[in-house]
């Protein structure tokens, strides 16, 4: 037997795909802001943790709705 329905929703890449690029960007901003002294590695934190928010709220929707929802 499989283990999805037949009419689930096979789990897209796009959420991964925007947790890891959240997750560069944060790591990036992270060691080039004492390397560079620049203040404008901050607004790169900023947008990378709102890249990676969003990646795992759209992942956390669809594991919701793939175990059912709320019954």
């Amino acid at each position: 037997m499989s283990e999805h329905p037949a009419n689930s929703t096979p789990l897209s890449g796009l959420p991964l795909f925007l947790i890891a690029l959240g997750m560069v960007a944060l790591i990036l901003a992270t060691t080039m802001t004492p390397v560079t002294g620049t203040h404008g590695w901050r607004w790169v934190t900023v947008g990378g943790s709102a890249v990676q928010f969003t990646g795992w709220v759209l992942l956390g929707r669809r594991m919701y709705r793939q175990r059912g929802g709320a019954r």
